[in-house]
């Protein structure tokens, strides 16, 4: 009897510790061939537990289950599936074109690649494994990611893509959508956060006019560091404490020290005043902005100017050009992959049938 119960309890760790899922007695370690690639179950158990989640997430009060939800007029069920399978669709195909076009990973790629798929698993091992995915499936879809990226930058690289963007597309996206600027900000607020009120306002506004006149001919960060050590006198009035002026040897910045590189949306400035930035011209000539809780003095240049900051965002910009199209892309690729069902793994992780860790 213990014999017997020794190798039920055997065989039962086998079955759990079988990769990719093979339930025991049945074949369901892939859920069928894409494109005549045999897909690992874990590769479609992630994308799958993935859209569950995120239909899960619009299921409103009145809908007593997720099961309840419909997406784009269609249930839930069928949505998870078809998404699911539409995801998995687009890993192969983008694991097809990165073969296609003779792109590779160096061995120091790799690894890292495997390494951050191993850590990343390692942080929620428990709820992967509890959904079915294994840690050979968790590092493809890591490097799928990176193999989409390869192949985006093999498109549209500006030098040496298939169908490289222009240097004049992305200059006039930089020039429309990020603001190189020197800012003086002077607060119309006093040190506890009160709002400045007659004369007092008014000095901190004639003071503001004062930079606008001097930033004409003087040093910025001369101007910037005026502004600093004015705040740093009145903190020390209103503390009690030593005053110490801050010196400004201009030998000890870099050119563009006091440069700001303002985008579009970025809070880096109100919105009010990013507006008018962005609305003034970029001639090096000072402006002043007016605010409701500052004023501010406003050198902007031109951006092409710096080719460092051109470079520095080039991939950023080109991502956000061609983003759309490149789906567009990965869609038609993976429409033209047929599937040939393992209809035992079909309906063994059909959408109602997930194990998702909660």
């Amino acid at each position: 009897m213990k014999k017997t119960l020794r190798k039920i309890a055997a065989f039962s760790a086998a079955c759990v510790m079988t990769l990719s899922l093979t339930a025991c007695g049945e074949d369901t370690a892939t859920i069928g061939k894409i494109g005549g690639e045999d897909i690992p179950a874990g590769v479609y158990l992630y994308h799958a537990t993935s859209v569950y989640s995120q239909t899960a997430m619009k299921k409103t009060e009145e809908q007593e289950s997720v099961w309840d939800v419909t997406v784009d007029d269609k249930t839930a069920e069928q949505y998870i599936a078809d998404e699911t399978l539409s995801r998995v669709k687009k890993l192969v195909a983008i694991e097809k074109k990165f073969d296609e076009l003779g792109l590779s990973f160096t061995e120091k790629e790799k690894e890292y690649y495997k390494t951050s798929a191993e850590r990343a698993y390692a942080q929620s091992e428990d709820e992967l494994a509890e959904s079915g995915i294994g840690l050979d499936s968790f590092t493809r879809i890591v490097e799928n990611d990176a193999k989409y990226n390869a192949i985006f930058d093999a498109y549209y690289d500006s030098e040496s893509g298939i169908e490289p963007v222009k240097i004049s597309e992305i200059n006039k996206y930089m020039k429309d959508n990020v603001a190189r600027a020197n800012v003086i900000e002077v607060s119309l607020k006093d040190v506890e956060g009160n709002l400045l009120k007659g004369a007092d306002k008014e000095k901190a506004i004639n003071r503001a006019k004062s930079y606008l006149k001097k930033a004409e001919s003087e040093d910025f960060g001369a101007l910037i560091y005026e502004e600093y050590n004015f705040l740093l006198k009145e903190e020390a009035e209103w503390l009690g404490s030593e005053y110490i002026e801050a010196k400004y040897n201009p030998e000890e910045f870099s050119e563009y020290h006091f440069e700001q590189i303002i985008e579009k949306g970025s809070n880096t400035v109100p919105l009010a005043v990013e507006e008018e930035i962005f609305a003034h011209p970029a001639d090096g000539k000072p402006f002043m902005v007016e605010g409701s809780e500052s004023y501010y003095v406003v050198k902007r240049y031109n951006i092409l100017e710096r080719e460092d900051i051109i470079e520095t965002y080039k991939p950023a910009v080109i991502k956000i050009l061609k983003s759309e199209e490149f789906k567009e892309l990965e869609t038609k690729w993976a429409e033209e992959l047929d599937i040939e069902w393992n209809e035992k793994a079909k309906e063994r992780y059909a959408p109602k049938k997930l194990k998702v860790a909660e």
